[in-house]
Parts: C-alpha cells; sequence; structure tokens
C-alpha cells in the first residue's frame, strides 16, 4: 500500500499538477492540505476518472483537507474531539492492513503556522497541539495503531532547516512547538522521513521568496508519524522532489511511504 501527503497549496490552482503527479505515482491514498476551498468547489469530477474518490473538508479561501482513495473509505472525523475549532485543519479515516488485526486511524492534518509568535496565532497553534497530543493519547491509550501525516508546520530540530538563525523568531521552529512536537513523538511514533531520508535530503518546504528552490534553502514540516506495529511494515519513504521543480508549483512537494501489506 502506499500513501502520499500533499501541501497542494490551493487545489484548484495546482490541479494539474496533482493529476500530473497522480498520474505517474498511483498511491492508494493521498493525503491533501490548504485546499483552499469549500467541498462544492473540490474537482471531485477530474479526481473520479483518476480511479479516486474524495473526501474533504473544506473551507472558503484558507485551510482545508481531504482524502482521496483508490477504495471507498469511512470518515471518522473532521476536528479534534472536545475542541471547538472553525477551521478545517483535520480529516481521519481508518484502513486495514492483512499484519494487523485492528484497523489504523489515518489521520491527516494541516496544523496552524502560528506566525507571528506572541500573537493569538502562535497562542492557537500550541492550543491546537496540546488539544491535538489530548486526542491522540486517547486512542494510545486504547492501543489503536495510528499513522498520522501531513503539514505539521513544525520544524523538529535544527537540522531540519537549511539556517536555523533564520527561523530563531518562527513559529515553526519555537521552543513550545518542538516541546508539543517530542511529547507526541514520545508518545511511540515514529518520524517516517527522518529515520528513513538521508538528512538534507529530506526537506520538504522550500519557499517561494528569495529564490529558496533554486538555492536549495529547504525545510522540513511534512512528517509521517507511525506507531510501532505500523513502522514495522514500512518499507520505503520518498519525498518526491520533482513537483517543486514545476512551473507555478507549491511550495511544499509530496511525500510518500509503501506500507507491506
Amino acid at each position: 500500500m502506499k500513501i502520499s501527503t500533499w501541501n497542494v497549496n490551493s487545489i484548484n490552482a495546482r490541479i494539474n499538477h496533482l493529476e500530473k503527479f497522480i498520474l505517474k505515482d498511483q498511491s492508494d491514498i493521498y493525503l491533501l492540505q490548504e485546499l483552499k476551498t469549500i467541498e462544492e468547489g473540490f474537482p471531485k469530477d477530474i479526481i473520479k476518472k483518476l480511479g479516486y474518490f474524495s473526501y474533504v473538508n473544506g473551507q472558503k479561501a484558507w485551510n482545508g483537507v481531504a482524502i482521496l482513495s483508490k477504495t471507498e473509505l469511512d470518515i471518522t472525523n473532521t476536528s479534534i474531539p472536545k475542541f471547538e475549532d472553525p477551521n478545517s485543519r483535520i480529516i481521519e479515516t481508518e484502513i486495514q492492513l492483512k499484519k494487523i488485526k485492528k484497523k489504523i486511524k489515518l489521520i491527516n492534518i494541516y496544523l496552524p503556522n502560528g506566525n507571528p509568535i506572541e500573537t493569538e496565532k502562535f497562542d492557537y497553534k500550541i492550543k491546537w497541539m496540546k488539544k491535538f497530543n489530548d486526542y491522540i493519547e486517547e486512542l494510545k491509550n486504547n492501543n489503536i495503531p495510528i499513522i498520522i501525516a501531513g503539514d505539521f508546520n513544525v520544524i523538529p530540530t535544527d537540522d531540519d532547516v537549511y539556517s536555523p538563525e533564520n527561523y530563531k523568531n518562527d513559529a515553526c521552529a519555537h521552543p513550545l512547538t518542538r516541546e508539543q512536537y517530542r511529547i507526541l513523538i514520545n508518545m511511540g511514533f515514529t518520524d517516517l522521513v527522518k529515520y528513513f531520508v538521508e538528512g538534507k535530503t529530506n526537506w520538504t518546504f522550500w519557499g517561494y521568496r528569495g529564490g529558496g528552490w533554486q538555492k536549495g534553502n529547504g525545510l522540513r514540516i511534512d512528517h509521517f508519524l507511525t506507531t510501532a506495529n505500523v513502522t514495522d511494515l514500512i518499507r520505503k519513504v520518498e519525498v518526491n522532489r520533482e513537483p517543486r521543480g514545476w512551473e507555478k508549483a507549491s511550495d511544499h512537494t509530496p511525500v510518500t511511504i509503501t506500507i507491506e501489506n
């Protein structure tokens, strides 16, 4: 089974890129973030012609997440339980692997950016992370296998950015952000991109300003996290850099994992 995550930075602006990537990649499931559209504006007809069902938690102009799947799925959550959030940042389903008896929670997130720090945007980011961690802890306490993927807007360590100095005042690298990420990891998750892909080849984002892509000035903020029973079945993790070089590309690039089924 192949699963890919990609912040497309507007599904309608980037639909040709998504179509091109799907035709070549053929993952079983795609987890998309930053749709920038409500469900009615999502290009479901194009996705259907490619052979996928679309499940959308959209929002006008901002945010939005979706799951595309070759097989039909049941959506189990479109918000963090016990947390009132007006933004569309999570969509969750369940998948079954032959080697794991329980159904696996597959959770697609678009975590708040949080910039600038010392504003309500940063406060919201940290609150979101705490509430999300509380929810994941509940799942872990019930021994549920989990895959979390998406745009986390978290630079886990200074090794995950081309120039730590340039991000010392950025919400994605703030000590409180990193603390909440560590709390999540320490529940028993493996950071797949860090574990499987060599450092400085595992960046997933290159900003538009200052020729970041052309200069190779990247960072790692798109992640796949798996519980131990899922990690044991991971056979390949790939950062697909090619789409970042396409004309009018998203500033993120896809990440794909292959799981033994």
